[in-house]
């Protein structure tokens, strides 16, 4: 028999996979294969032919192709994406790298085929990623948006990859468009024949790709990873610049995030720690790793006219293994119908227990209301007076448009409470008690609200009932179990009512579940062990917090007092010094910091004392 000759050439290499096929497979076998089948009939291999593409291998989840041209493979990966897009149920991926290839017969391989495979893993579901080099030959010669995710380093590759994502591809220009005429040539319908056997197989494509992406390591994780099963939810991605849309897709990722956090037996990661990896490149590997979790969600959301797409899939990212996907659709207005069957798809792949997923009320069924209102809570938390009337009037805009929408009247109520406590507002004591007003007409309107529940809480908080504070965050907590702002908030009341012990229980679950936490939480573990008695413990948190916000005052009068008990002389002397250049005249029976427990405000009377503050 005669050996095949072996030859190099350049080549443009086209990568695709199902995502989440293994999944897909194990859920639903036979209906799975006919849609892969389908799929490939009539969408894959007729835009193969057009853009004359040569097919030389298949897997049990993907293929690959070759062309003679980047402008021929991109075009025809947009027409791929479009039309399964609009036809299929499947998602797929799609990586193009222009590079050097060995050819062995009919089979290519060699950098440029595992380049072009490792770029297909890094394409968002429903994406198109190429190399920089397919990149330098498409430029002026496809009408296509491209994103720079930048130098990414990929497993067996020894460089990192520059890698970017496409966006919408046009139709190449007309001195590019080729027409073809000819039959199916026999390797195509050979091809579909194998394509259609292997797709029920398992192939060896682990050799260029040992997983759906990389994989995280145990001995790389920056926190315990919690017994239970834990995930974070990465902020789901617009695929449109429309405010609207974007505000939708964050709306969407934090309505997940908390709808899971209500499963009992999971640990879910808080919105606002993954939040930093918005619009970043991060691999899930390394999310899972910092953020000390087992699976990551990611998701991508566009807008056809008048239906709105999700794309999300579930990463177990110790293996890097996709185990599930899926494509929600749905019309604008029935975008909180989108929400919950993401949500519950979502959690019956985590936990069997389903009972607690769902939001029991929105307290509105408008989604101009809703996005209003989203808009407001975001500027809500912005501590300026511009940021403030910026909240109020799009509360007052939502419920214009849904005058029933207790959130939006709850949102008022914490604007008043932020504006008196932090004495922005004409009257502070005045907006403490409009705050006081609206939350307990909230609370009785939706009893079952958690956001409702914590406006009140905070209120009373903010007026010093911190009884009556630490019974309604309890109660928010009921509604909405792990969520670190309604933790901290209570370990705040606990502290002033002098219970150490449990207020560290729960800040140190909050700082768990909020690995980037702001100073708040470092503050208040340095006052909670402080009443515990465990000064050097204490001062480790007291200085953490420090050098997050240098600014805060009662950060000196808990350090004074600590290096009061310790006996640090020289560091007391100093920061009471601080405290009174700040604030002259200060003293500790002056003092704002007032423990409603007698052993705790003694202890910290002790260690003021001890520090050489006046009396």
């Amino acid at each position: 028999m005669t050996e095949e000759r072996i030859e190099r050439r350049l080549a443009a290499v086209f990568a695709a996979d199902i995502v989440g096929y293994s999944g897909l497979i194990e859920r639903d076998e036979t209906g799975t294969r006919a849609r892969l089948n389908a799929a490939f009939d009539k969408i894959i291999a007729p835009a193969l032919e057009r853009h004359r593409g040569r097919l030389f291998k298949t897997m049990g989840d993907g293929f690959l192709a070759e062309f003679a041209s980047v402008v021929d493979a991109v075009d025809c990966a947009g027409v791929i994406q479009k039309d399964f897009s609009d036809k299929s149920e499947l998602v797929l991926r799609i990586g193009i790298n222009l590079g050097d290839v060995i050819a062995e017969g009919d089979d290519l391989h060699g950098d440029g085929v595992n380049v072009a495979a490792r770029i297909e893993a890094l394409a968002e579901p429903g994406g198109i990623a190429i190399s920089r080099s397919a990149r330098d030959q498409i430029r002026d010669k496809l009408s296509v948006t491209l994103h720079d995710l930048g130098e990414i380093e990929v497993k067996n590759i020894s460089r990192p990859v520059r890698v970017f994502s496409v966006g919408e591809p046009g139709s190449a220009p007309a001195a590019q468009t080729r027409t073809v005429t000819r039959r199916v040539p026999r390797w195509v319908l050979v091809a579909v024949s194998v394509f259609t056997l292997l797709f029920g197989g398992i192939l060896a494509y682990d050799r260029m790709r040992p997983a759906d992406v990389e994989a995280a390591s145990l001995s790389r994780m920056q926190l315990v990873l919690p017994e239970e099963p834990s995930v974070a939810v990465l902020p789901f991605m617009s695929l449109s610049s429309s405010e609207d849309d974007v505000l939708l897709a964050r709306a969407v990722s934090e309505d997940l995030t908390r709808s899971l956090a209500r499963v009992r037996g999971l640990f879910v990661i808080a919105s606002s720690s993954t939040e930093r990896y918005r619009g970043q490149t991060t691999s899930p590997a390394t999310i899972a790793e910092e953020l000390g979790v087992a699976q990551v969600v990611r998701g991508t959301l566009r807008r056809f006219g008048e239906r709105v797409r999700i794309d999300a899939e579930l990463i177990d990212a110790l293996s890097g293994r996709i185990v599930w996907s899926d494509r929600i659709e749905r019309a604008s207005e029935d975008v909180f119908d989108l929400q919950d069957a993401l949500v519950t798809q979502l959690a019956r792949q985590l936990s069997e227990d389903l009972e607690r997923v769902q939001d029991p009320h929105r307290f509105t069924e408008n989604p101009e209301a809703f996005l209003l209102w989203a808009r407001a809570d975001e500027a809500s938390w912005v501590n300026t007076p511009v940021s403030y009337e910026s909240a109020r009037a799009l509360a007052r805009q939502a419920l214009a448009v849904d005058p029933d929408f207790v959130r939006a009247k709850a949102l008022l109520g914490f604007v008043e409470t932020q504006t008196g406590y932090f004495r922005v507002a004409d009257d502070p004591q005045a907006a403490l008690e409009r705050a006081l007003e609206i939350g307990r007409e909230v609370v009785r309107l939706a009893p079952d609200d958690w956001y409702s529940r914590q406006v009140l809480a905070q209120t009373l908080l903010n007026l010093r009932d911190y009884e009556g504070a630490l019974v309604e965050f309890k109660r928010a907590m009921e509604l909405e179990p792990a969520h670190p702002h309604l933790l901290t908030r209570s370990a705040l009341a606990l502290v002033f009512l002098g219970r150490g012990a449990e207020a560290e229980e729960l800040l140190n679950l909050s700082v768990r579940l909020n690995p980037y936490h702001n100073w708040l939480p470092d503050q208040l573990l340095g006052q909670s062990i402080y009443l515990q008695g465990r000064y050097d413990e204490a001062l480790e948190h007291l200085e953490i917090a420090r050098s997050k916000n240098p600014k805060f005052i009662g950060n000196l009068w808990w350090r004074a007092a600590t290096y009061g008990q310790l006996g640090q002389d020289d560091k007391a002397r100093q920061t009471v010094s601080a405290i009174l250049a700040r604030t002259p005249g200060a003293s500790i029976s002056t003092s704002f910091i007032q423990i409603t427990d007698p052993v705790g405000q003694e202890r910290f009377q002790k260690g003021l004392r001890a520090a050489g503050l006046p009396e």
